[in-house]
């Protein structure tokens, strides 16, 4: 296994990113059971760059090149995203030939504006295939280009798996492209392993600009992604509301409330932990997720706490936002009182244990009539959602819908004539 590098110095706080890369339009979209439409993945895009961030990857599929038009229209003619926004297309080496299709239809002057972010580089490296990619899109007028190297870090991060980057790099470096994801494809990575790897990338190639693509598998994404910058990456990427694939990327919001307590500034700005979450709740609308509640700093729940128990959190004398609730629990005789004093209740009435007692008891019924109601309300809400997911398209639809057509040709076809497969 490969180790630190002699004389490296993590740093956790003071220091300047040169960018944040917003994954929620792309990966949220490619999420999305049901899609999105395009309107509202415009405000939503809004919404992240009047938070702070800049740099925003918008997509991946065959219909997102019209989505890529549509923001540098909002951008250029409408003024209506900030004007050092910068975008990013991806498209991996796969699926490189109709999306070079889809973006080569967009003006010049649009695909100069943009990134494209090229994947799985390792594909056909034995014939030059990303390189010959790089140079059919320059032909058509991009200028800008960023890659991402792809891992499945199962073994952590060893010497063979280091080569590999190393050449994914060198090969980088050869086209004069100097920005590169490293992409924990499964989220397997664990902290300790990215502390290793990041400090020899950066180590190792001082010319590079480094982000860490970090996904949330095993709970670590946010975790890992301070890892990668406190060990000198100078890019951090994620989603607002954590929004990526599977368990979704690193949560930007609580990234920037982590930034602004250690003074991490991003080109020297902080960003706006209120706005980004915001974002995220918008995020859940535009793409039909059913709210999360206790989402680290931007649940709509995530700042209440039990006024009648003993929170840890005011016991330290912690000042944060709190909205106080009450439940069963909490509900102790001496802090009724204690909330009746303070709300100016005569302490005639709030040192009489008689009172107190009625006042619990009456709350006490009326917690057990409210949660009967909410649990009925609860369990019709839950057969709702469940219902809601119902419908998602399946590799079974995909073959019963060739299926039909197959059918509907072979209904349509003369007598005697054979159905022919396409491009035979």
């Amino acid at each position: 296994m490969i180790t630190i590098p002699q004389g490296h110095a993590p740093r956790y706080s003071d220091f300047d990113l040169v960018g944040v890369s917003d994954e929620t339009l792309r990966e949220g979209g490619e999420r999305a059971l049901f899609g999105a439409d395009d309107r509202r993945k415009l405000r939503l895009v809004e919404s992240i760059v009047n938070a702070g961030i800049r740099d925003i990857d918008v997509g991946s599929g065959l219909t997102e090149p019209n989505f890529v038009r549509l923001l540098l229209d909002a951008k250029l003619l409408f003024g209506r995203i900030h004007p050092d926004t910068q975008f990013s297309f991806n498209l991996t080496l796969k699926t490189w030939e109709q999306l070079y299709e889809r973006l080569r239809a967009l003006p010049r002057e649009y695909l100069a504006e943009i990134y494209v972010s090229v994947g799985m580089i390792e594909i056909d490296q034995q014939n030059h295939l990303f390189e010959r990619v790089v140079d059919k899109l320059s032909d058509v007028g991009v200028h800008k280009f960023r890659a991402s190297i792809l891992n499945a870090f199962s073994e952590g991060v060893d010497e063979e798996r280091y080569q590999f980057i190393t050449e994914q790099i060198d090969r980088c470096r050869q086209l004069g492209i100097t920005l590169v994801r490293v992409n924990d494809s499964v989220g397997l990575l664990m902290p300790h392993a990215t502390e290793v790897l990041t400090a020899n990338l950066v180590h190792d190639n001082p010319d590079m600009t480094f982000y860490l693509h970090a996904h949330d598998d095993r709970g670590l994404g946010t975790a890992n992604a301070l890892i990668s910058i406190f060990n000198g990456f100078q890019m951090v990427e994620g989603g607002v509301g954590g929004f990526g694939n599977r368990a979704g990327l690193p949560v930007l919001e609580a990234l920037s409330k982590i930034f602004a307590e250690s003074n991490i500034t991003v080109t020297g700005r902080h960003l706006d932990t209120d706005r980004l979450s915001e974002a995220a709740r918008l995020a859940e609308d535009t793409f039909l997720v059913v709210p999360d509640p206790y989402r680290p700093v931007s649940g709509m729940l995530v700042e209440n706490e039990n006024a009648g128990i003993v929170n840890v959190p005011d016991y330290l004398g912690v000042s944060r936002r709190v909205d106080y609730f009450l439940n069963q629990i909490g509900l102790f005789p001496v802090y009724v009182r204690q909330m009746l004093t303070e709300a100016g209740v005569p302490e005639a009435y709030a040192r009489n244990e008689e009172f107190i007692s009625q006042v619990c008891q009456q709350l006490s019924d009326h917690m057990e009539r409210l949660y009967w109601a909410k649990r009925e309300r609860f369990d019709g809400l839950t057969r709702e959602i469940q219902d809601f997911y119902n419908g998602i398209v399946r590799l079974e639809d995909v073959e019963l819908t060739a299926l039909n057509i197959m059918r509907e040709a072979a209904r349509s076809a003369a007598p005697g004539e054979m159905l022919v497969a396409a491009g035979s």
